[in-house]
């Protein structure tokens, strides 16, 4: 307390000597007279030149500073591209606090921006025509700040808890390190890993390869890349860290990360080890390895799962996980990789990749599903203990080469294995709110997953040597994957209603799914005009997906599975090959964007089963118009498609691996046509630091693919997939985010958003067909705030509101409201202790008594000590109420209710010791 109130007191001060402040203001010319939009001006103090503050001219030039210190002689610093930095000392006093300016006119120069001014006076904020570049030194961290610390300092870029980054309300899509991948280009992995202090400056462009591939040049609609450029000691050193640490509940985590740059080549090694629900990469990495993010979008079918919540995190992709756990269980996970870069020059980089994950999740749940069906009830309760072991290995490499200024090759390729074993033991049981129990059981199961894939895109861009608007680009990828599993299921089950009888099952359920995907395309834009162009883009793609399911029963002897079950088995195959043509009319006039065309999709597609003796074809012909139309920030869009069902909707084989929820496909399913309208606008004012993003759509689906679903006397339910006509969705996402300066170190950050979404789709349950429509609406509120780098305290709350109805009066409406509060203090108390504060409070309205509330409070104290603060001691406590047993987690689907609740990680305390390997620059 003796040094919280002086603190308290000192920022106290602060705020009320921010009327004891003056200002001054002007306007900034060319040497032609015209505004300079985007100039840096920059207030530093005369005597040591250390920053006051910044501001960015806006589009008339103009430029004010408010909250100025008076009676301080202070320097004026206006800088511009291209033109000679101009300088002006001044002071404010009480009997004149606020000065106006003579226009500042600028003088051209050839020299770059490091040649006319000295080191001490380089800008927070530099604008070189598409370009924002951040000098770091002017942001300042604590010694063992990593760069995801540094970036929550630059003003317009926002990172929130999972470390997912936006820079002026766009998303950034990789980071790079002087210009060479890090990882696979994943943004976290150089966040949460490369020292602040390392970093000389952070440039900020608009993903400009990512425009080309789409297709249309244009910049407004795709993310960000961010640019670290090292500090000169770094580009020829050693540094990274590693940890280790212990605690109660037998909680434990050890890991490090090695970094070795040598000018051309850099090299990374990580590793990790822990018990705490963490995985050792994160998910956007992995996707980008080796383009695994490309494979998973040619995928027929993909099963990738990337959550974030109460009980920690997680990462799997088709079948490999990589480590974690966010719903319910105990997972230890194990992992390392490597990275190696090289590039030899501008023109030619390489790059190597490997990563294993290992996971071992102990899962225990309880699970509640009722179905409503007018005033009868069905609830179906299951029980699961299982230990689940997972394996995974990845493997990438590529490269990039310019052959020459207009001509890029770039290729990627990767290899995915994982392995899945498990053994869930199952109580089940059924009950009707009017008959009573229905029946119960026990389900013994032994699963074993196998799943290979392998994956790789080349692509050649060239853009035309007098004009950049002429584009030619050629892209072909392939993927093939291999899908194995082997089901054995144990069970008895003790049916009660309408007559009593037992049933038992020993089977065991093997699937062989290998597919394969190829295309090739071609696109064309050429110039016809100052403002119009032409283009054309050609795919051809095939597809051949193939299922084989055999469920086996036991030999009289019970000693092998060797009695084939025709009914329960078969076969599948399908073919299809796609030819796309698109001819589109593009108009280009200042801020002015439109494109016009007309796509042709020519489709065949034919489909072999063992339950139809002829095969099942489905060709499509049509021809698509889509329209895009952007003005400055405002983007509309229109386009049509059609597409097939995915393959796991079409096997007309009974799952009954669950034997209270039997599923089967539909060869017979049509295509699924969608339209769909996208309205989208950003709108960044970097001199009044607010932003606002909104992002909407519409579509409308014929031949959407529903379930038809249907449930016995015996509280069996079972599901096939139908088409049906007019569903309907409607979303629309909100941001708002506004910084407030409150003098030179400290800041407030406001921040709303929201997102509303309307539904509207048939349902057939026991052949009653009727309409569902569910609403939702979403908010967030959020308030930032930074004091001298010495505290800082976010704070964000969520309201959730879930309402579905249907047009049957045989179903009741469901209703879900959740309410989410999160404050997080970090207090700087000395150079060496910092302190964090961390409440979570869930409140969930569809819960009854105790469970209704969940209140999470972490706790963590640092010291740092050793030279140069290389160490970390770290003691941290973990759900210090001992609430995370009461959470329950609540979905609401169709008709049905279901209530979640299982083991989640229990209260502990632990203690962690890092080490940060400082640079190590050879001679």
């Amino acid at each position: 307390m003796k040094k919280l109130i002086p603190l308290l007191l000192t920022f106290l001060c602060a705020v009320a000597s921010l009327a004891q402040t003056g200002s001054i203001q002007g306007k900034i010319v060319g040497s032609d007279q015209k505004p300079l939009a985007m100039a840096t001006l920059t207030v530093f103090l005369a005597k040591d030149t250390s920053i006051v503050s910044y501001r960015i001219s806006n589009e008339s030039g103009e430029f004010k500073f408010s909250n100025l210190p008076i009676n301080v002689p202070l320097r004026l610093l206006a800088t511009y591209v291209g033109n000679e930095a101009y300088r002006q000392s001044f002071t404010l006093t009480s009997q004149n606090p606020s000065v106006k300016l003579d226009v500042i006119k600028m003088q051209m120069t050839s020299k770059s921006l490091d040649e006319v001014i000295v080191t001490a006076e380089r800008p927070p904020i530099n604008v070189k025509n598409d370009t924002i570049e951040f000098n770091a030194n002017s942001f300042k961290t604590l010694p063992n700040a990593l760069v995801e610390d540094l970036l929550k300092k630059l003003p317009g870029v926002r990172v929130d808890a999972d470390g997912n980054i936006t820079m002026n309300g766009k998303p950034v899509n990789k980071i790079l390190v002087d210009g060479k991948s890090f990882f696979g280009d994943d943004p976290k992995m150089a966040t949460r890993n490369l020292p602040a202090n390392a970093i000389d400056k952070i440039q900020a462009v608009d993903d400009k390869e990512q425009a080309l591939l789409n297709g249309d040049n244009n910049t407004s609609n795709v993310g960000k890349v961010i640019n670290i450029t090292l500090k000169k000691g770094y580009k020829k050193s050693a540094f990274g860290k590693v940890y280790a640490g212990g605690g109660t509940q037998d909680v434990y985590e050890l890991g490090g990360i090695m970094n070795i740059f040598r000018d051309t080549l850099q090299v990374s090694v990580l590793g990790y080890s822990n018990n705490l629900n963490r995985p050792g990469f994160s998910y956007s990495e992995l996707m980008s390895n080796g383009g695994l993010r490309r494979s998973n979008s040619n995928r027929t079918s993909s099963s990738t799962r990337i959550n974030n919540g109460m009980n920690g995190s997680m990462v799997d992709i088709n079948g490999v996980n990589f480590g974690g756990n966010t719903n319910f269980g105990i997972a230890t996970s194990n992992g390392g990789g490597f990275n190696i870069n090289h590039a030899p020059s501008n023109k030619k980089s390489f790059y190597l990749q490997y990563y294993f994950g290992e996971v071992r999740n102990r899962l225990s749940t309880d699970r509640l599903a009722e179905l409503y069906n007018g005033d009868t009830i069905i609830s179906n309760h299951r029980q699961t203990n299982v230990l689940t072991k997972n394996y995974g290995h990845s493997v990438g490499g590529g490269f990039k080469i310019k052959t020459d200024s207009v001509t890029t090759l770039n290729f990627n390729a990767g290899y995915t294995a994982g392995l899945v074993r498990e053994a869930p033991n199952v109580l089940i049981s059924s009950e009707n709110n009017y008959l009573g129990s229905q029946s119960m059981g026990a389900i013994n199961q032994s699963n074993a997953t196998n799943n290979v894939n392998y994956n790789h895109t080349f692509y050649l861009l060239r853009t035309g040597k007098t004009n950049s608007k002429r584009l030619m680009s050629i892209v072909q990828s392939l993927n093939l994957g291999n899908n194995t599993s082997d089901n054995m299921t144990n069970s008895t089950l003790n049916y009660y209603y309408p007559s009593r009888y037992d049933s038992l099952q020993n089977q065991l359920r093997q699937v062989r799914v290998p597919q394969t995907f190829g295309s090739f395309s071609i696109s064309f834009y050429e110039p016809i005009h100052k403002y119009f162009t032409l283009r054309f883009t050609n795919r051809y793609s095939f597809t051949q997906v193939k299922n084989t399911t055999n469920l086996w029963y036991s030999s009289p002897l019970g000693d092998s599975y060797s009695v084939l079950n025709p009914l329960l088995s078969g076969t599948f195959e399908r073919q299809q090959h796609e030819v796309f043509f698109a001819q589109k009319l593009a108009f280009q006039y200042k801020k002015l964007t439109l494109i016009a065309g007309i796509d042709e999709t020519l489709l065949r597609s034919k489909l072999h089963t063992s339950a139809e003796t002829e095969g099942i074809e489905r060709n499509i012909q049509k021809l698509n118009p889509n329209l895009n139309i952007t003005f400055d920030n405002l983007t509309l869009t229109y386009n049509k498609s059609y597409n097939l069902p995915s393959y796991s909707y079409l096997l007309p084989v009974f799952d009954n691996s669950n034997p209270y929820y039997v599923a089967k496909g539909n060869p017979r399913l049509l295509p699924t046509s969608t339209a769909e309208w996208m309205l989208s606008y950003n709108y960044n004012n970097q001199t009044k630091n607010i932003n606002i993003w909104w992002y909407s759509s519409f579509q409308q689906r014929d031949n959407d693919i529903i379930q038809n679903i249907t449930i016995d006397k015996q509280g069996i339910q079972t599901s096939s997939p139908v088409n049906a006509d007019g569903t309907r969705n409607l979303y629309m996402n909100l941001n708002i985010n506004k910084d407030f300066k409150l003098g030179e170190k400290n800041k407030l950050t406001l921040s709303a958003g929201g997102y509303y979404s309307i539904n509207r789709s048939k349902m057939i349950f026991n052949a009653d067909t009727s309409w569902q429509t569910t609403n939702q609406l979403s908010n967030w509120y959020g308030i930032n705030f930074y004091y001298k780098d010495k505290i800082e305290w976010n704070n964000s709350y969520s309201p959730d509101f879930n309402f579905t109805s249907y047009s049957s009066p045989n179903f009741t409406g469901l209703k879900a409201t959740l309410h989410n509060f999160n404050t997080n203090l970090v207090i700087r108390w000395t150079k060496n202790l910092i302190l964090e504060n961390n409440v979570i409070y869930l409140y969930n309205s569809n819960l009854t008594g105790a469970n209704k509330t969940t209140v999470r409070w972490n706790a963590a104290i640092n010291y740092n000590f050793m030279k140069d603060q290389r160490a970390t001691i770290k003691l941290s406590a973990y759900d210090i109420l001992n609430q995370n047993s009461n959470i329950v987690r609540l979905i609401a689907s169709q008709n049905t209710l279901t209530y979640n609740r299982g083991n989640l990680l229990p209260r502990y305390f632990m203690i962690t010791l890092t080490y940060n390997i400082k640079q190590m620059p050879r001679k």
